[in-house]
């Protein structure tokens, strides 16, 4: 099998997606009847949340260095006119 040709980061990805749901909802089943802790639930959703936007500042930081970079390769290929 060959790679996908998709640069789609992880978070953005439907199987990641239900995995994160279903890695919560068998959690709260856990913490409503097993432990019977509602806090630890909101732990792990706060945890999850913070891990989320972490992934998302990671890829848009990518993104502008990686334009950035392109814009800085594009003006040293084009020769500056003499003015003066």
């Amino acid at each position: 099998m060959s790679p996908s040709q998709e640069k789609t980061p992880l978070h953005q990805t439907t199987g990641a997606r239900v995995a994160v749901a279903v890695v919560l909802v068998a959690s709260l089943a856990y913490a409503l009847l097993i432990a019977q802790q509602i806090l630890l639930w909101v732990i792990l959703v706060g945890a999850v949340v913070v891990l989320w936007y972490t992934a998302r500042l990671v890829v848009a930081m990518e993104r502008i260095a990686s334009n950035l970079e392109r814009l800085a390769d594009k003006e040293t290929e084009t020769p500056r006119s003499a003015d003066g």
